[in-house]
C-alpha cells in the first residue's frame, strides 16, 4: 500500500456520510422503539449500523485504485476511530452524558462488527 495514493478527502467524505446516516437512522429507530416497542424495530437498531458501514465502505472501495488488506485495515481503523470521536463529541449535547462514556470497553467492542463490515465490503468490491 502506498500512503500517497490514499485520498484523504474521499476517505473523510465517505466516513462523514456514513456517520451522518448511521447517527440519524439510529436516533430515529430508537425514537420509534420508545414510542411503540416492536421487536422488528429492536432488531433493526442492531442491524442498521453494520449495514450502513457495509454500504458506504463498498461505495468507497469500488472506486479505489489500491484495494488490498492493508488499505482495508487502514480505512477500518480511521473510520472507527473517527466514529468513536464523533460519538464522543455529540454525547453531551444529544444525550446529556459525559463524553468519556464513548470510550468504554463495551463501546469499543461493539465497533468490531463495523470493522468486520468494512473489511467484508472491501473484499467484496475488489476488481
Amino acid at each position: 500500500m502506498n500512503i500517497h495514493n490514499v485520498s484523504l478527502k474521499r476517505m473523510l467524505g465517505f466516513w462523514f456520510a456514513c456517520f451522518a446516516v448511521n447517527y440519524v437512522s439510529g436516533m430515529l429507530l430508537y425514537t420509534f422503539y420508545q414510542i411503540a416497542p416492536n421487536p422488528f424495530v429492536f432488531m433493526a437498531m442492531f442491524v442498521a449500523a453494520p449495514l450502513t458501514y457495509l454500504l458506504f465502505s463498498w461505495l468507497y472501495f469500488r472506486k479505489v485504485s489500491e484495494n488490498d488488506w492493508s488499505m482495508r485495515f487502514l480505512v477500518a481503523a480511521v473510520w472507527v476511530c473517527l466514529s468513536v470521536v464523533g460519538a464522543a463529541f455529540l454525547m453531551m449535547p444529544v444525550y446529556g452524558y459525559p463524553w468519556t462514556i464513548a470510550f468504554s470497553p463495551s463501546t469499543l467492542r461493539g465497533q468490531l462488527i463495523n470493522v468486520s463490515a468494512i473489511l467484508v465490503a472491501g473484499w467484496a468490491s475488489r476488481k
